[in-house]
């Protein structure tokens, strides 16, 4: 239930994603003189802020003493992060291939002068200035029957989301229930059988205000700087990513044109062609779970895997396990032990940021002799629905009915996703990206574009760009954060085993 309270009793996450310009906190403000408050700002019980932070801000800068909040159920942290960035693609009616950059653009090309124009300031003592404290439930019937033909089910799939953590927003209507904000909240309703939902009803005169308001005026993300570690320990394989096969970072020189599924390495004729290939001592790093390492032993090869976030139940990082394979690793390190193949199979996908994908490369090339070769695999940026979809491709009904990815514009080809259980940053890779991103290390890398991905085979590293990186590139990874803000706490222990490893004092 929506509350007018104190503007005090509430403040702002320190996490929110959202960043601010002066530009766009004055169109806000504009926002709020001509329509006040359509919708309510969402907190947690503790009067933390989820969605509305601008909003409250501007209404601080303005005086205002009161704010319509609704408060939510209780959430842990990783929730309310989680939540909070799928606040920020609801509330808007937005596709997947909309971001900040071009709804701004949008944004520009309204009149707002005009628009602004056509509506008087509210008294912010008045009822119309809180007009979400006064929604009126109206037939979900009624409604559907008004817009037919106006669905977007990205923004219902948005809508799902926060209604299943227990969060209802109203819609913003004219009075001929024509949707201005909404939309997928709507078709959502449609769709579960609700009899009814809640609407906020404006005049005709403040429509055109009020769709460049709600659904235009997106704040820029920062979630890459906001939510670092957050990403990099939710880059965990999910649980129902599991697969019975060797993925293809495991198959591609092998069987080039093969799926994962039509090529089982455990037939004996097949594990023969595998080991003549790569050998029998071979690292799996970014080991997922563990599924290639228990398959390549199964035919007799000597695996030595890396995970620093090995899955435990409920779908929750297991952390003794994840630092027990990383000292195992590291041990192994350290014995000088000669790998005649190190795969990067898929955890590639997965890590947020380039600086630290670079650190993975030059780990695994300063395990490398002359003799190893290195191979690489991730999801090529050239080849990928979801990639396209996100940048406003059609795509199957199918996958457009569940949908609810959309891309971040800190690097190319990065998609986050998977909101209602932990945001997860998707890379997808360019073979130039995937070239450049092991040259530096290897002085002969070849790169492949087939079956949706990228795929590299690196040999002759060079070791002097890799000792030039390895110090810092160790004290990243084997330092990762955890959920419960420990660390893994490894840095000298591994510095100690590359160190012995190479012969020299990192």
């Amino acid at each position: 239930m929506v509350k007018l309270v104190s503007i005090d009793d509430v403040n702002p996450s320190t996490y929110n994603p959202r960043k601010a310009d002066p530009q766009r906190l004055d169109i806000l403000e504009l926002s709020l003189r001509k329509l006040g408050f359509l919708l309510p700002i969402f907190c947690s019980k503790n009067g933390e802020i989820l969605s509305g932070h601008q909003r409250h801000y501007v209404s601080e800068r303005m005086g205002l003493t009161k704010i319509p909040c609704d408060y939510t159920d209780e959430m842990s942290l990783a929730d309310r992060k989680a939540i909070n960035i799928a606040f920020n693609r609801g509330t808007n009616d937005l596709g997947a291939a909309d971001t900040p950059v071009n709804m701004t653009e949008a944004l520009a090309r309204i009149n707002l002068e005009s628009a602004a124009s056509k509506v008087v300031d509210k008294d912010p003592t008045s009822k119309d200035f809180y007009r979400c404290l006064h929604a009126r439930a109206v037939s979900v019937l009624k409604l559907t029957n008004a817009n037919t033909g106006c669905w977007v089910n990205y923004a219902r799939n948005m809508a799902r989301l926060l209604y299943g953590k227990k969060i209802k927003m109203p819609i913003v209507c004219t009075p001929d229930n024509k949707v201005v904000n909404g939309i997928g909240r709507l078709q959502y309703a449609a769709e579960k059988g609700w009899k009814t939902i809640e609407v906020v009803y404006i005049s005709y005169d403040e429509a055109d205000l009020s769709h460049a308001m709600l659904n235009m005026l997106s704040m820029d993300f920062d979630i890459h700087n906001r939510y670092e570690d957050l990403l990099r320990y939710n880059s965990f394989r999910r649980a129902r990513r599991s697969r019975s096969e060797l993925g293809q970072g495991f198959l591609f020189t092998v069987a080039p044109s093969s799926r994962s599924k039509d090529f089982d390495v455990t037939k004996p004729e097949n594990a023969k062609l595998w080991k003549r290939t790569h050998g029998r001592s071979v690292v799996d790093f970014g080991a997922g779970h563990l599924t290639e390492t228990k398959i390549l032993r199964s035919i007799g090869v000597n695996v030595t895997p890396f995970e620093p976030f090995r899955l435990g139940e409920n779908n929750e990082i297991n952390k003794s396990e994840s630092v027990k394979i990383a000292r195992e690793f590291i041990d192994t390190v350290k014995s000088g032990k000669k790998f005649t193949s190190v795969f990067i199979s898929s955890v590639l996908n997965s890590v947020p940021f380039e600086g630290d994908r670079q650190k993975i490369a030059c780990l695994c090339a300063a395990l490398c002799s002359d003799s190893t070769r290195l191979y690489a695999c991730a999801s090529s940026a050239t080849g990928s629905t979801s990639l396209k979809m996100t940048q406003g491709m059609d795509a199957l009904a199918e996958r457009q009915s569940t949908y609810a990815t959309f891309s971040l514009d800190y690097e190319g080809g990065i998609t986050i996703g998977d909101f209602q259980e932990k945001p997860k940053v998707q890379k997808y890779h360019t073979p130039t990206e995937f070239y450049a991103l092991f040259k530096r290390y290897f002085k002969t890398v070849n790169v492949v574009d087939k079956l949706n991905n990228v795929r590299a085979v690196c040999m002759t590293p060079d070791r002097a760009s890799i000792l030039e990186d390895l110090r810092g590139a160790i004290e990243f990874e084997f330092n990762l954060p955890y959920p419960d803000d420990s660390r893994m706490g490894l840095v000298d222990d591994a510095i100690e085993a590359y160190s012995k490893r190479l012969g020299v004092e990192l």
